[in-house]
């Protein structure tokens, strides 16, 4: 056989084995293009196989089953790999969706509801086995009601397929614009600083909204759907969402501490953009920096405390490095009380937990267990122990406190989670946002059509302490976070009380 055709096979199977990582950390694709690798690569085999020219088994046998490792390789990827077509690792993550309000035809919206049901039956673990029957049957409800229409507007198809989530009750699972050019009413910064919040919009009550709009938001407890709801009745997008036309003015009631009570009216003016907004306000937009600071400590050597502020769960080592000379300058100054604030936190990745446990004054201890899900298996990821390999120069001794949110999220939740069941500290706020027994480790999409970003779950969660009564982690110190610093205090109190 002439070299160049081997080469040629050589070269044909590189480069349908790197359609693999290409769609995961690269550009989504079309199963063309998997059905097409996979015809070069039988094209590629069927020529080696030809200018081989040979009656030896042996060149054959390796010519065949090379050619089906190859495809082996693909097809796994394929079917397997709960980031196929995923952008989760791509550069842009959460690429921008079509405005809330362009308009689709019913077909592209069919495409990106089929698009979405074909991998949330996939990848989520409550698929495994079948898609849940209430959760099929509002499907074949959203699916016929699109074929009936001509057009529909993004946030229609938004709002449609988050009814369809929504019935799993799993905050991780969703469907959402990404739209960024929505608008946000300018005052919002001004009410909250002078103490007011809002409790109606067009007269309907928040409690009414919430009981009344339940089947559009992906929960898990009340104070979820809430957070997403007093985000949602402030910006333009999420006031259409929910139902409002802002063409007809919005009347906002606003309601202080006191009991006093105002009615502001809304029209188009008042919503400006998000770099509108923040010029109006006269602050910076912090969002908009490349390298936003996602962690940092501080050290109060009166109160014998360091509090290590964690606004986002980032393993690297900026994390790495803060949480190194945060316990370094705990050791020198013999600081007795480490706090770690979760207030707010989304979430991400819970390797930082285990970072963190490695400053801490044990062997092992026990976190939370998971099904993964693989396509078509089901995996068992842990035993649920991990065995401490702790930094023995910086092993912290002292009290330990974590202070979260009903915004606390995810692997946030973890923290105090983790903290609970393993009886190392005091948990002060309020209950995080997420049951421990929730599903979770999400997969983003984007839908082809409208771009809407919808995210998928893929592990189905059971928590450290399996035997703990169902439900949130609740704060063994509960204070209402009517402002950021009120758990701050009640973490002081504690301390005090401590000594």
């Amino acid at each position: 056989m002439k070299k160049r055709y081997l080469i040629f096979c050589i070269l044909i199977w590189i480069a349908v084995i790197g359609i693999a990582p290409l769609n995961v950390y690269v550009v989504s694709m079309s199963d063309i293009v998997l059905i097409a690798g996979v015809i070069a690569i039988v094209i590629a085999g069927a020529l080696f196989l030809f200018m081989a020219n040979s009656r030896k088994g042996g060149k054959v046998a390796v010519s065949v089953i090379s050619l089906l490792v190859t495809v082996a390789f693909l097809m796994c990827g394929y079917f397997c790999n709960p980031y196929w077509n995923s952008t989760s690792r791509h550069s842009d993550p959460v690429p921008a969706s079509l405005g809330y309000d362009e308009v689709l035809t019913s077909d592209a919206a069919l495409e990106d509801l089929d698009y979405a049901m074909r991998y949330f039956r996939k990848l989520h673990p409550a698929c495994y086995k079948g898609v849940p029957a209430d959760v099929e049957q509002r499907f074949s409800e959203v699916r016929a009601d699109i074929s009936s229409r001509d057009s529909i507007t993004v946030n229609e198809l938004a709002r449609d397929i988050e009814s369809i989530f929504a019935l799993l009750h799993d905050g991780h699972t969703l469907a959402s614009i990404m739209d960024r050019d929505n608008r946000f009413i300018k005052y919002a910064l001004e009410w909250d600083g002078d103490g007011y919040s809002v409790t109606a919009v067009n007269g309907v009550t928040i409690a009414e909204l919430l009981a009344q709009k339940s089947d559009i938001y992906s929960f898990e407890c009340e104070s979820s759907e809430l957070s997403d709801i007093s985000n949602d009745i402030i910006s333009v997008a999420g006031l259409d969402y929910l139902g409002f036309d802002i063409d007809d003015g919005i009347t906002y009631t606003l309601v202080n501490a006191e009991g006093d009570t105002c009615e502001v009216v809304c029209h188009d003016e008042d919503y400006l953009t998000i770099d509108e907004y923040y010029a109006y306000n006269g602050v910076e937009n912090e969002s908009s920096g490349e390298d936003e600071e996602f962690v940092n400590y501080e050290i109060d050597e009166s109160r014998s405390l360091a509090i290590l502020n964690l606004y986002e769960c980032n393993f690297n080592d900026e994390y790495k490095d803060t949480v190194r000379e945060m316990f370094t300058e705990v050791r020198d100054k013999g600081i007795q009380n480490v706090a770690v604030d979760v207030r707010f936190n989304p979430g991400g990745s819970d390797a930082v937990v285990i970072e963190f446990f490695r400053y801490l004054d044990i062997d092992e201890y026990r976190i939370c267990t998971c099904d993964w899900r693989l396509g078509p298996i089901m995996i068992d990821d842990n035993d649920g122990i991990v065995h401490n390999n702790r930094y023995e120069d910086l092993t912290f001794t002292g009290n330990l406190y974590v202070l979260t949110t009903s915004e606390t999220f995810s692997a946030a939740m973890e923290m105090a989670q983790f903290v609970r069941d393993n009886d190392l500290g005091i948990i002060i706020g309020e209950a995080p946002g997420n049951d421990p027994n929730s599903y979770g480790d999400v997969a983003y999409f984007s839908l082809p059509n409208s771009h809407i970003f919808m995210q998928i779950s893929t592990k189905n969660w059971v928590r450290a302490d399996a035997d703990a009564p169902a439900g949130l982690i609740e704060p063994d110190i509960e204070c209402d976070i009517t402002h950021y610093d009120d758990s701050r205090e009640a973490l002081y109190e504690a301390i005090s009380e401590d000594r």
